[in-house]
């Protein structure tokens, strides 16, 4: 409840915060809006046809389904926060919202259900390591057939590059038993083989890290697969 009762807090003045924080560069959001732009983007320009199944997990306040044409999407959110939900039903009204922590998994109402894409944008550095690999070998059985995984996130691609930035953002820098930031190399090492995985660094601080089914990747693309995804495993 304690977990909630911060979000919902958090709720009237987060899209403000986050708004101001990219702008100036501030850990850790810097690179908030191209994180969401890069996912917004990725989304518009998927080439299937029919409208794409969406499920956020910490949907928040909907700023990244937000910048999608509404006719191109079906969205299924998930957050822990009413106040958070309750803004984004606003901008999203066609969206199903429910109230919940992902956290404990999918609500039961979504375990017989399948999606195009799966996404959550500064949520999953509520989970540890061991925590973020078992959750994303959970969703990946919850893809529809070439859907793709989205964890736009606090993010870096290596130790050194997470070291760097802790040392220049000592006073901001909030990782304990809540908060994980995670670096991709480590990630990569522990996806489950079945996974084709890349990582697009945004910033200093933020990126997305893209995960789909890899036998889709080779059927879908052909046998140049092995060569074009880099961090294919």
């Amino acid at each position: 409840m304690k977990d909630r009762e911060m979000f919902d807090a958090m709720a009237s003045g987060y899209d403000q915060e986050v708004v101001e924080s990219d702008e100036k560069g501030r850990f850790p959001f810097a690179g908030y809006h191209r994180v969401l732009d890069f996912i917004a983007s990725e989304i518009e320009n998927d080439p299937r046809l029919g409208t794409i199944r969406i499920l956020d997990l910490g949907i928040g306040t909907g700023n990244l389904e937000s910048r999608i044409k509404p006719g191109k999407i079906a969205v299924v959110g998930v957050d822990l926060s009413p106040k958070m939900a309750e803004i984004a039903q606003l901008k999203l009204p066609d969206a199903r919202l429910i109230v919940a922590d992902y956290r404990w998994g999918l609500p039961e109402e979504l375990l017989r259900d399948k999606f195009d894409i799966i996404v959550s944008t500064y949520s999953f550095h509520h989970l540890s390591l061991d925590e973020w690999i078992e959750y994303i070998h959970y969703l990946s059985q919850r893809l529809t057939v070439f859907g793709k995984i989205f964890i736009g996130d606090i993010l870096f691609a290596n130790s050194p590059e997470k070291d760097r930035c802790r040392k220049e953002h000592i006073e901001d820098w909030d990782e304990d038993d809540h908060d994980h930031y995670h670096v991709f190399e480590d990630l990569r090492r522990r996806v489950c083989d079945h996974l084709a995985v890349s990582f697009v660094k945004l910033s200093y601080c933020a990126g997305v890290i893209i995960l789909e089914n890899y036998h889709e990747c080779l059927e879908y693309f052909g046998k140049t697969a092995e060569k074009t995804l880099k961090f294919g495993k």
